[in-house]
């Protein structure tokens, strides 16, 4: 369907569907269906850390890329990586060489991270009602949902190969419902915003003022608490369903991943209200402490209902905080706030599944407990930070 005459209350559908591609399929699917890899293939835990590991690398790559101006967001760069990112599902499935499993997944990682810019930088400019960011915003948690439930269905009758392919033609399916993103061909390279925005150093030194360098190290603290939060969230992300396995059993424990797609889903819409009532940065902060119990509670998880609370509380705060803590960031002025904080989260991505891969691969429950001491760290920076930079509470 033709740009032009794309019905524009099926925008926020389309970016939702775009954001299920990149995240719920394209980097998350590997979560629910690595246990049933792990009984197939004989691995340890280390292989698959280290392949999760070589996504995030190669999630940070195609943000960094954007964030440094050397790829347009662009139209073309956002169809391409649609497609890049549903042929590498389906590349999966073509042998389980180690080599061959790590590069696939850095280059979909890659696609996933062009895809996550390309669709939420327009988000604003794409929403009609203050709702449909939100509906966006919850491709994310619809994308992780059809993931679980693809495995869950499937799972019992289809060998891990099959899953990727069935997960690719889903993929395929979202990809061409989401073609027609409201993206522009060209991106200008300065926009009104930026042109319009005020000078804040001294022109006489070429040195920050005082407010400039208060916002500095506010943005300093703001992204290392993001880091820290990178790389909690994701140790969860990773391992839940491999910490579930043993009470489900492998297919089942599929389950848990379904319960945080749901919560997920549900998360942008409800945040956005609690932020709206409360504040954004009390918000968060409840969101924060959610998330710290989430990842306790797993630790603790010998019962099928606690790990779905656990996996229920994962999914609920991790883009509520994602969007919260953006937001305060763009409060403060930053030029390029989203880039800059998603290249830190992108980094802890990275270092969370590393350390599990290299000392805690054999003790899963123990990088539970070192995920929850980063996330109540990143809470602690992310409050400093707010403070620091004298952002509207």
């Amino acid at each position: 369907m033709p740009e032009s005459i794309a019905r524009p209350a099926l925008t926020p559908v389309r970016g939702a569907l775009g954001l299920s591609v990149a995240m719920g399929m394209g980097r998350f699917f590997y979560t629910p269906a690595l246990p049933l890899m792990v009984t197939a293939l004989y691995w340890s835990s280390a292989p698959g850390a280290w392949i999760a590991t070589l996504n995030y690398v190669g999630y940070f790559i195609g943000t960094l890329v954007i964030a440094q101006g050397w790829v347009e967001p662009n139209r073309f760069v956002y169809r391409l990586s649609l497609i890049v990112s549903t042929v590498g599902l389906a590349a999966v499935a073509l042998t389980p060489n180690l080599i061959w499993q790590g590069g696939i997944r850095t280059i979909a990682g890659i696609a996933s991270g062009l895809i996550f810019v390309c669709v939420t930088q327009r988000i604003p400019a794409n929403s009609r009602k203050p709702r449909d960011g939100g509906i966006s915003y919850g491709g994310v948690g619809f994308g992780i949902l059809v993931s679980g439930a693809i495995v869950l269905a499937a799972g019992s009758i289809a060998d891990w190969r099959q899953l990727w392919l069935i997960c690719a033609a889903v993929s395929a399916i979202f990809s061409v419902l989401a073609w027609t993103w409201p993206i522009p061909a060209r991106i200008p390279q300065h926009t009104p915003a930026e042109a319009a925005e005020p000078t804040t150093t001294d022109e006489s030194t070429d040195t920050p003022t005082p407010f400039e360098a208060n916002r500095r190290r506010a943005m300093a603290l703001l992204s290392t608490g993001y880091f820290f939060q990178g790389g909690g969230y994701i140790i969860i992300g990773t391992y839940l369903v491999v910490l579930a396995g043993p009470v489900f059993g492998a297919t089942a424990a599929a389950s848990t991943w379904l319960i945080a797609g749901i919560a997920t889903a549900a998360s942008p819409l409800t945040w956005s209200a609690v932020a709206a009532r409360i504040g954004t940065v009390k918000a968060l902060t409840l969101c924060y402490c959610l998330q710290v119990f989430g990842a306790l509670l797993a630790v603790f998880g010998s019962t099928p209902f606690v790990l779905i609370i656990a996996a229920a509380l994962f999914g609920f705060t991790f883009i509520g905080v994602v969007m919260m803590t953006i937001g305060i960031g763009t409060q403060m002025g930053v030029t390029n706030a989203s880039a800059k904080l998603t290249s830190w989260y992108s980094i802890g991505q990275i270092v969370g599944p590393a350390i599990v891969a290299a000392a805690l691969s054999e003790h899963i429950a123990v990088a539970f407990i070192a995920s929850a001491i980063a996330l109540a760290i990143a809470m602690a920076l992310t409050l400093v930070g707010v403070v620091t930079g004298n952002v509207d509470r």
